[in-house]
């Protein structure tokens, strides 16, 4: 696969779900990607990291909230204790030098993430990693492939070109979304070739 890269199978997800489970009001605490026209409009999601909102609240201007920043944690991070033992291994594994934003999204059963490019600084700077936390017959798709997840698959997945996700399940799909930056092995392999001169 070329837009994939499978990573892990059977990452215990079982604490994350318990955990989710028994906070359904965590859901939908921010709507921002769930505007009437957006790709992800029939979605439900958790921020667990990102922009911090503070100054983008207090002004009503939220214009720039997608610009470079660091990303701050938000209060889904400490509600989910669970997450720890999954975003921070992931980091580690991948050799990850910064973190970005960290989203939990639910596309329930016969909903769909209808086709988009993703755009912006987020985009170009970090690499996306899924966890996949609950499926069933849920297809990640490209032009050219599709990918259907099992819970405790770990990839790696290009959003700089067209994709979307069809549910045709009878469960909700649930996936971890973490953005990592991602040691630049280019880089240090010249840097590498220049000591050995």
């Amino acid at each position: 696969m070329k837009n994939f890269q499978l990573l892990a199978r059977g990452v215990d997800v079982t604490p994350l779900l318990l955990e989710l489970n028994r906070q359904p009001h965590l859901w939908d605490r921010n709507k921002a990607r769930l505007y009437e026209t957006s790709p992800h409009r029939e979605t439900h999601d958790i921020w667990i990291r990102y922009n911090d909102e503070t100054e983008f609240k207090k002004n009503g201007d939220y214009s720039r909230f997608n610009d470079a920043h660091e990303s701050v944690w938000y209060p889904a991070f400490y509600a989910l204790p669970s997450l720890r033992r999954l975003i921070f291994p992931l980091m580690s594994s991948v050799e990850g030098e910064r973190l970005g934003g960290v989203l939990i999204y639910n596309l329930p059963r016969g909903k769909q993430i209808y086709p988009h490019i993703d755009t912006g600084w987020h985009v170009e700077y970090f690499e996306k990693f899924n966890i996949c936390l609950q499926s069933e017959k849920t297809k990640f798709c490209y032009a050219d492939e599709e990918m259907v997840a099992k819970p405790g698959d770990v990839h790696r997945f290009r959003n700089d070109i067209e994709h979307w996700v069809v549910n045709e399940g009878n469960e909700d799909h649930l996936m971890l979304t973490v953005c990592i930056h991602v040691h630049d092995y280019e880089k240090r392999y010249v840097c590498h070739s220049q000591l050995q001169q």
